[in-house]
């Protein structure tokens, strides 16, 4: 078997199918790198969210290898064998599961060693949504070959996939709400909200099920041409595409699940404590000086934390900043966030998100907080001119918007006596502790404090 096997990777189309589904899926990926840099569990969603094209590309690699019997005038002479109908075609479909198999994982491995050569978070459960991938991979190739041996039209191949992007485009179109046809789309509409947040079971089970489904009708319909075998292999189909779509709960919430690994603290050696999510533990080193430096910029004022903690939600988040800033740190700890800048793979502003407000910024209080009188404070705290608020997607999110009034801000606090200025800082800070909105007027003497 090995030696048909090793003729057909030489005389079909698998390596040709192999070798685009590299390109596409890397050239994916490429795009999207900025967003899962050293992120392990992230990587896995963007390998994932190429199952949209992938699957499409496969399914018409197999079809098109399926027309090739007919297509070279030797249906008849590979007919009249003596073999049963799956001996004649199980080298070529093993060929080409072995191509689209390696393929993916080839991009899976690449992917795995960027992230593991700088010391990221690598868990093994972040494999098992590209392993389950592979399965359905092998499965559209397979149906596609079965589909070319049954209908021999030059149009087969283009119209199948074409068919199923169509699918998955009206699957994601169907409504603006969440609903369980839009998990037909490959694509993963919602992307985890954290980067301790993994493909939840549920959504792992769903994919399986189609996977088991396209795999099994692949195989009754290449077996033979007896109805028993069509209506067994339509079935399967039909029994694995419902397993997608009832499997997996509609929304984010029936998408992700945190991983434990990922998410539990790591801690730097010494004090004070700073600690980080596990998943940027190789962000442990830059932060903790960063955030020690702040750590003692605070400590001017009376009462100040001595611990430092990234700030984690303990359920799948639902892309709403409100929610991270509702997470109350424990007495004598100061949230912060982490957000890499994906040119240099660190978070510029840890020390100036800590320092915002005495330590406030992530104080449980939720959103609509006076970041200007915030800003203030961890300027003067930090003796800088202003403070870096730093968002992986608009860049310096403060600086175009209250720069000049954190400048000014800063400048008039400096000018009051050292002790009128020590005074209301630690005002600002006590009051932002009480969730107060207006802290301008504190730190301008224009309110009581």
């Amino acid at each position: 078997m090995i030696r048909p096997i090793r003729i057909e990777l030489r005389r079909s189309n698998a390596t040709t199918v192999a070798l685009l589904l590299i390109v596409i899926g890397g050239l994916v990926l490429a795009t999207m790198y900025g967003f899962w840099r050293g992120q392990w569990l992230r990587f896995g969603y963007a390998q994932t969210t190429t199952m949209f094209i992938l699957v499409p590309l496969a399914l018409a690699g197999g079809a098109a290898l399926g027309r090739r019997d007919r297509r070279a005038h030797t249906e008849d002479l590979m007919n009249s064998t003596g073999r049963p109908g799956w001996q004649r075609t199980l080298p070529a479909m093993s060929a080409l599961g072995i191509g689209v198999a390696v393929a993916h994982l080839l991009v899976l491995a690449v992917g795995a060693i960027l992230i593991a050569v700088p010391g990221s978070y690598l868990g093994l459960r972040g494999f098992a949504a590209p392993l389950i991938d592979v399965l359905i991979l092998i499965g559209a190739a397979w149906t596609g070959v079965a589909a070319g041996r049954r209908w021999s039209s030059a149009l087969l191949p283009p119209a199948l996939a074409a068919g199923v992007l169509v699918l998955q485009f009206g699957a994601q179109a169907v409504s603006v709400d969440p609903n369980r046809l839009q998990n037909l789309s490959l694509m993963i509409i919602y992307p985890p909200d954290a980067p301790w947040e993994t493909v939840s079971t549920p959504a792992l089970l769903g994919r399986l099920a189609l996977a088991a489904g396209l795999l099994l009708a692949g195989v009754l319909l290449a077996a033979g041409r007896s109805w028993p075998r069509r209506a067994g292999a339509g079935a399967a189909l039909a029994a694995g595409v419902a397993g997608l779509l009832l499997i997996t709960a509609p929304g984010p919430a029936g998408r992700w699940q945190i991983d434990p690994a990922a998410h539990r603290l790591v801690c730097a050696d010494g004090t004070p404590q700073v600690c980080v999510a596990a998943v940027h533990e190789h962000l442990l080193p830059h932060v903790t000086t960063e955030a020690r430096r702040a750590l003692a910029a605070i400590a001017k004022l009376p009462n100040a934390p001595t611990r430092a903690v990234e700030v984690r939600l303990d359920t799948p988040g639902v892309h709403d900043s409100e929610q991270w800033q509702r997470k109350a740190p424990e007495p004598g700890t100061v949230h912060f966030a982490l957000n890499p800048d994906p040119d240099t793979g660190q978070d510029p502003d840890v020390a100036d998100s800590i320092a915002m407000g005495g330590g406030m910024w992530w104080n449980g209080c939720g959103a609509n907080i006076d970041d200007k009188a915030m800003s203030v404070v961890g300027a003067w705290l930090l003796g800088t001119e202003t403070v870096r608020m730093w968002d992986p997607v608009f860049g310096d999110m403060f600086a175009s918007r209250t720069e000049a009034a954190v400048r000014d801000g800063v400048r008039a606090l400096r000018a009051l006596p050292e002790r009128e200025q020590l005074r209301r800082v630690t005002a600002v800070r006590d009051a932002a502790a009480r969730c107060e909105r207006e802290l301008m007027p504190i730190l301008t003497g224009e309110a009581a404090s």
